[in-house]
């Protein structure tokens, strides 16, 4: 099935929106990383999921696709 026709500021919109999402995901991260076990981790981990699956669709539809960079000590 052929994808569908997204107009250009849409997909810029997208852009713009993924980009951001992707900043304060890792904010987010760097403040979780700080919190002890408890009620504002869980908070921040439930926010971190809809951000992530939020960040998919932006980038779905802006033709942006983030990627995990894994480090590997494969030689």
């Amino acid at each position: 099935m052929p994808a569908p026709m997204v107009a250009d500021e849409v997909r810029q919109a997208c852009r713009i929106h993924a980009r951001l999402l992707d900043a304060f995901i890792a904010l987010t991260e760097q403040e979780l990383a700080q919190l002890a076990p408890g009620f504002a981790e869980e908070s921040l981990m439930e926010s971190l999921e809809k951000m992530r699956a939020a960040r998919k669709s932006y980038g779905a539809l802006g033709g942006v696709v983030a990627l995990e960079v894994v480090a590997s000590n494969a030689a």
